[in-house]
């Protein structure tokens, strides 16, 4: 049996998947979302989570557990992007998050790794920013290529006066809020329309109180940033005194002030990551060139510099017999020395489209059962299960018991009744009438994944928190329950999920398919030679097919 350490764990999808071939057993987790923790140790009592990644002793997690044989775990990563208005950070933190999993893999020194990313990790759109504490060990050590990546950091009235502060100033002099400040500021901005609705919560108002005890004049500053500085105080006070009655002119004024903010929180963000970085002024803004390296080169160097062969490519969960077409970024590595030849992925198991398992062959006993929308902690009595010669059946339901847990959804209500009712299988929030979308802000602009009714004779679309995106069931006008989604992941009914109706439904949103995970999981037995007897995914695919 190989011990394996799960890093951002989740709710244990991809370990899930190693635990089907009966070849592995978890030992330790790294999860730092508590209810997604409890999830995992609920479905494995006795495990240890050490869960922060960046506090987390690796050395220990092997001292405790012993030898760690396979590393798992899919790092956020989004590297640096281009800053538009609802970004919370200029560098995203998940950097570090790569790195800490690379840390991983360097201390322990697994026979093999996984790592699972989105699909887009293999191309040139995620860089990481290079910092002058890494510049050494990037450029020399590694010797990977440095690109230059702008990002527009100001675009306003006041872009000569912005840089000249900048030249004569310590980016914490100029900047007035916190991070956290400034998105209140924003999301009134974008919410402008429904002030009372917000203002209601006295949270709310206390939040703006104390952004506007924070705006203070400083005597040292230009008469137009404390002008400025001062005319967003008056506006947010306005909101606060004259909820609905706002000027649209005086709002502008607060959003001219956010951008303002927002780019001195940049350039202080900038000088805390110790980021190598140019400041350029260009026409009507202010770019931030920062010197970046290609995130996949990066992950490939740096395991080939440990010693792992390794290779990648993007996955298609339903080509191993997983419900929903959800494509996802898969990276093995093995020692070298353990390995003869090449590393391959796993091949396509169901090569014609036509074969996927559909929703309907997923989720349709279920609709005999009647969705709660009470708490995720209900349990319903299964009465029967259809006998069909299933694929699915076999991997996923047969050993899931008399219990269905979490088969929980949201409840309707009237506005969203009357969208169901105007939506087809396959359709989703662009098919109702005008009239239907007036909530939203900007219909045009609303995504595709939003009001989505299954369509029952074909896989899902990728699946994301389908509460939040309002997923409605092929044929009945509900939403779609908890387990419901777990089913389009290829989770069984008796996995238990734990959390609050958002967190379970945001748990199974995120989690890598168990039978994507299964079919990783086999091409790592077989990469690290198993002993023993166990039976493959393909074995059970062809049965089904005779």
């Amino acid at each position: 049996m190989y011990k394996i350490l799960d890093l951002f764990a989740g709710a244990g999808g991809l370990s899930l998947g190693f635990e089907m071939t009966g070849q592995f057993e978890v030992v330790a987790i790294v999860e730092n979302n508590k209810n997604a923790a409890k999830t995992y140790k609920k479905n494995h009592p006795g495990l240890k989570n050490y869960d922060d990644i960046l506090k987390v002793n690796f050395r220990k997690i092997v001292e405790e557990n012993g030898k760690i044989d396979v590393v798992i775990g899919g790092p956020p990563c989004q590297g640096f992007s281009n800053a538009n208005r609802q970004r919370r950070q200029l560098i995203n933190g998940s950097n570090e998050l790569v790195k800490r999993y690379v840390k991983a893999i360097e201390e322990i020194r697994p026979k093999a790794f996984v790592m699972e990313n989105v699909k887009t990790i293999a191309s040139d759109k995620h860089a990481f920013c290079l910092t002058h504490d890494d510049y050494d060990y990037i450029t020399n050590t590694l010797q990977l290529q440095i690109h230059d990546g702008d990002v527009v950091l100001y675009e306003g009235e006041y872009v000569n006066e912005i840089n000249e502060l900048c030249e004569n100033h310590d980016a914490h002099e100029l900047s007035l809020l916190s991070e956290e400040e400034l998105y209140v500021i924003y999301n009134l901005y974008k919410k402008r329309n429904q002030l009372q609705k917000y203002f209601k919560k006295t949270a709310n108002v206390k939040k703006v109180e104390n952004i506007i005890g924070h705006m203070e004049v400083k005597e040292e500053m230009p008469n137009w940033y404390n002008n400025s500085t001062m005319n967003a105080r008056n506006v947010l006070q306005s909101m606060i005194d004259r909820v609905g009655n706002i000027d649209i002119n005086s709002i502008g004024l607060v959003r001219n002030f956010w951008d303002i903010q927002r780019f001195f929180q940049g350039m202080l963000e900038l000088d805390s990551k110790n980021a190598i970085f140019e400041r350029i002024v260009a026409n009507r803004s202010i770019i931030v060139r920062m010197h970046t390296y290609i995130v996949i080169d990066f992950i490939r160097s740096v395991f080939k510099h440990l010693g792992y062969a390794i290779n990648g490519k993007v996955l298609n969960a339903a080509s191993f017999g997983v419900p929903q077409t959800r494509e996802r970024f898969i990276l093995i590595g093995v020692k070298e020395e353990a390995v003869n030849s090449e590393i391959h992925l796993p091949e396509d198991l169901i090569e014609n489209p036509n074969d996927y398992i559909s929703v309907k062959q997923a989720i349709g006993d279920l609709v005999r059962y009647m969705p709660t929308t009470q708490s995720m902690e209900e349990i319903q009595k299964r009465v029967s299960m259809p006998v069909i010669n299933s694929y699915y059946r076999k991997l996923v339901l047969d050993s899931t018991g008399k219990e269905i847990f979490n088969h929980v959804c949201t409840e309707t209500r009237e506005t969203a009744l009357e969208r169901f009712g105007m939506i087809q299988q396959g359709e989703n929030f662009h098919s109702l009438p005008d009239e239907l979308k007036h909530t939203y802000e900007n219909p045009a602009r609303t995504q595709n994944t939003i009001y989505k009714r299954l369509a029952y004779d074909h896989p899902s679309d990728t699946v994301v928190n389908v509460r939040k995106s309002m997923w409605i069931h092929p044929e009945l006008n509900r939403a779609v329950s908890a387990r419901e989604a777990a089913r389009l992941q290829s989770f069984p009914d008796n996995y238990i999920f734990l959390g609050t109706k958002d967190s379970v439904y945001q748990q199974i949103g995120n989690a890598v398919p168990p039978l994507l995970g299964r079919a990783v999981a086999e091409k790592v037995l077989e990469l690290i030679g198993c002993d023993q007897e166990y039976e493959t995914l393909k074995s059970i695919y062809d049965q089904y097919k005779k």
